[in-house]
């Protein structure tokens, strides 16, 4: 019985040896005539249509932080089809897709087992108006045009003109919101050559803020106009633009003034 058995067990481990080896010759031979991904493919596509019918399938995308008609569009990007296997979505993929919308800031998307998935959407608001080249366009804080834009329609948006003046916007109007009494009279922000700023106030006053530090310009202009109300004089221009000086144009020179 005791030798009996021994044979049953080396005859189970030559089988399951012969099954091992054919198994790797087979996998072998699809490897080598270029049939092994077809055949993994085919395998991994039956087992997501068995989990499908299972109830494992996409039913609805969910999408929010956004207006119907944008959900629609953030909607169809995201790649989700109804009936799809949901083992067959790839979220971080969708992911891309969505962010890839112009109007898009951010997206996060996740799937919802068993049959939903998510796409929540940080949408790109209006920051401020950029005329370049004659066209007026709606941008959001990351310099991104959104729009063409009437500017009549946004009266409370900063205005910044010229090339660059959208990408450098941000920095510029967040530290004037810590000298309210500058903000409040400037009516256009004028990038020069992309590398500094002009400020145009509502008396037609330029001021010319320097390359570095305009932070620090600003805060001088502030505490000068505070003690001294330089911002209520009759001048063509306050140039900053060298560290430490503030040179008052009169306005008779205006036909000398700087380009």
């Amino acid at each position: 019985m005791r030798s009996a058995r021994y044979r049953a067990a080396n005859a189970a481990r030559l089988g399951a040896s012969v099954a091992a080896g054919l198994l790797l010759l087979f996998i072998g031979a699809l490897a080598l005539f270029g049939q092994l991904d077809d055949v993994t493919d085919s395998i991994g596509q039956s087992t997501r249509d068995q989990m499908a019918a299972l109830g494992f399938r996409i039913e609805a995308v969910d999408v929010t932080g956004a207006t119907a008609e944008l959900a629609t569009e953030a909607a169809a990007a995201s790649g989700a089809v109804e009936g799809e296997s949901i083992f067959a979505f790839d979220a971080a993929r969708s992911r891309d897709s969505v962010e890839a919308l112009p109007w898009v800031r951010r997206a996060q998307v996740a799937r919802l087992w068993p049959n939903r998935v998510a796409v929540v959407v940080e949408p790109r608001t209006g920051f401020a108006l950029w005329q370049y080249e004659g066209r007026i366009s709606l941008i959001d804080r990351d310099g991104i045009v959104l729009t063409e834009a009437d500017a009549s329609a946004y009266p409370d948006l900063p205005l910044v003109v010229d090339a660059g003046a959208n990408a450098a916007a941000a920095e510029l109007i967040d530290t004037l919101g810590h000298h309210p009494a500058i903000a409040e009279r400037v009516v256009a922000a004028v990038r020069v050559g992309d590398r500094r700023w002009n400020l145009r106030l509502d008396s037609g006053m330029d001021v010319k803020l320097p390359e570095d530090e305009a932070g620090a310009a600003l805060a001088l202009l502030a505490a000068m106009h505070a003690e001294r109300g330089i911002l209520r004089l009759e001048a063509e221009s306050i140039d900053m633009r060298e560290p430490g000086e503030m040179i008052l144009r009169e306005r008779s020179d205006r036909g000398d003034r700087e380009a």
